[in-house]
C-alpha cells in the first residue's frame, strides 16, 4: 500500500523523510530494517491517511500491524457505503457492521469531520433488526465524535428507518438526507441550530406544514437549501435573513402548492428545475445574482398568473439560465404587457408607448434585466420564440457583455 503521497506536509513537521531521519538516528545505519517508520507518526496523522482511503482499504489497511489497528477509528472523515465495500458480496453485512462499529470507536479524543452512511442493500428481512440497532449506534458515536457533516443515504425499504439518535448531532453544520420514498414524516430539525447547509432528496414534504417554519425560526444560520425530488406542499421563505442559495430540482407538488419568497436580504442563487408549483409569490427579490428557470412544460394547463409571478426572480440577476419552454412564454412581451412589477404610477402608464410598457417589464427601472451580463438559453427551438427573446435582451438589457460572446450561450 503506497501511502507515502498521503502525509501532510503541514502536520507539525511529522513527515515520510523527518520520520525515516528519526529511525536512523534510533536505530543507527544498521539498525532493524523491519521497523516501520510509520512508528513514530501519531494516530492523528495515520488516521488522515486512511481517511483518503476507501472503507474497504482502510479496513484492510488497519489490518497492517498492531500501530495501524488504531488509525482507523482516528480518522476524522468517513465514508461507510456498504456496497462499495462489498460489491460482489452482498451478504457480508455483518462483516461490514463490525468494521464500521469499530472505524466509530474512536471517542471524543478523535474529532469526527464527515461521515457518510450509504446503505444500500444493508436492509433485509433477516437483518432488519440487526441493522436498525447498527445505524443507532452509528449515529450515537458519530454524535459524541462531535460530527460536522452527515449524510445519510436509506433504500428504498419499509425496514429502513430514520433512527431519532440523528438528532443528537447537535453540532452539524451539514446534513444530507437522501431517503429514497421515506414513509414517515421527517421529524423536526429545530435541534441542529449550527446547521448552515441542509441538503434533502427524495423525502416526502407534503405532509409537514410546519417544517419549514420551525426549521428556519431556530437554524437561523441556514445559508444553502437544497430540495431534490421531494413531494411539497408549500414552501415559505420569510424572514430568513441568512439563507443564500436555494435549489428546487425535480420536485413533485400538490394541487395546492406554493412557493413564497419575501423578505430574504441574502438570497443570491436560485436554482428551479423540473415541475412548477401551482402558485409562486415573490416580493423583495431584489438581491439575486444568479436565476436558474429550468422549468419542463406542464403536463396540464397553467395559470398565466403563475408564470407572471415568476417574472419577479429575473428581477436584478446578473446570470441567467433559461429551459427551452421558459425560452418559449417569456419571448411573449405582449403577454406582459399589463404586468408592472416596478409598480409605475397609473398616470406614467397611460404616457407609456408599447415599447416603453415592454421595457418596464423587461427592462424596467427597478426591477427586470437592468443589470443582466449573461444569459444561457437551452436548445432555442425552431419557432423562432428564442430569437425573439434575444431581440428583446438585446433592446433592454444594456449590461450584456457583448463584446466577447460570453452574454450568450444556447445557439442551434
Amino acid at each position: 500500500m503506497r501511502t507515502k503521497h498521503l502525509i501532510p506536509n503541514h502536520a507539525a513537521g511529522l513527515t515520510y523523510a523527518n520520520a525515516y531521519a528519526a529511525r536512523r538516528d534510533h536505530y543507527g545505519d544498521d539498525g532493524d530494517a523491519a521497523v516501520d517508520p510509520f512508528e513514530v507518526f501519531p494516530d492523528v496523522v495515520l488516521g488522515l491517511i486512511v481517511s483518503k482511503l476507501p472503507f474497504r482499504s482502510a479496513v484492510a489497511a488497519s489490518a497492517v500491524s498492531r500501530r495501524w489497528r488504531a488509525a482507523l477509528p482516528s480518522a476524522p472523515a468517513l465514508d461507510l457505503d456498504f456496497a462499495a465495500a462489498f460489491p460482489a458480496a452482498p451478504r457480508r453485512r455483518t462483516a461490514f457492521a463490525a468494521a464500521a462499529t469499530a472505524a466509530l470507536a474512536g471517542g471524543s479524543q478523535h474529532p469526527l469531520r464527515r461521515l457518510r452512511l450509504a446503505l444500500e442493500g444493508f436492509f433485509d428481512q433477516f437483518f432488519a433488526a440487526s441493522a436498525a440497532g447498527h445505524v443507532d449506534s452509528w449515529l450515537t458515536a458519530a454524535a459524541a465524535r462531535g460530527v460536522q457533516q452527515l449524510e445519510v443515504h436509506l433504500p428504498r425499504s419499509r425496514l429502513a428507518v430514520l433512527p431519532p439518535s440523528f438528532l443528537a448531532c447537535t453540532d452539524l453544520a451539514s446534513l444530507v438526507l437522501r431517503l429514497d420514498r421515506y414513509a414517515l414524516p421527517l421529524p423536526s430539525l429545530g435541534h441542529l441550530t449550527p446547521l448552515s447547509r441542509l441538503h434533502l432528496a427524495s423525502v416526502p414534504l407534503a405532509g409537514c406544514h410546519d417544517f419549514f417554519q420551525d426549521l428556519f425560526s431556530h437554524c437561523t444560520q441556514l445559508s444553502c437549501l437544497i430540495l431534490e425530488q421531494c413531494h411539497i406542499g408549500a414552501i415559505r421563505l420569510a424572514g430568513t435573513p441568512q439563507l443564500c442559495s436555494l435549489d428546487i430540482t425535480n420536485c413533485s407538488w400538490t394541487q395546492q402548492s406554493c412557493i413564497t419568497i419575501s423578505e430574504v436580504p441574502a438570497l443570491r442563487t436560485v436554482r428551479y428545475s423540473g415541475e412548477m408549483a401551482n402558485r409562486h409569490i415573490i416580493t423583495d427579490a431584489d438581491s439575486l445574482d444568479e436565476v436558474v428557470l429550468a422549468i419542463e412544460k406542464p403536463h396540464v394547463k397553467f395559470q398565466e398568473p403563475n408564470l407572471r409571478e415568476l417574472l419577479a426572480l429575473v428581477g436584478n440577476v446578473r446570470s441567467l439560465v433559461l429551459s427551452p419552454w421558459c425560452i418559449e412564454q417569456f419571448a411573449r412581451p405582449e403577454e406582459w404587457s399589463k404586468v408592472r412589477l416596478d409598480k409605475p404610477s397609473q398616470s406614467k402608464r397611460r404616457r407609456c408607448s408599447d415599447d416603453e410598457v415592454r421595457y418596464h417589464v423587461m427592462g424596467g427601472r427597478g426591477v427586470i434585466v437592468r443589470n443582466l451580463r449573461e444569459i444561457r438559453m437551452e436548445y432555442i427551438d425552431e419557432s423562432k420564440s428564442g430569437l425573439e427573446l434575444v431581440k428583446l435582451l438585446l433592446k433592454n438589457a444594456q449590461m450584456l457583455e457583448t463584446d466577447d460572446n460570453r452574454a450568450f450561450h444556447g445557439w442551434p
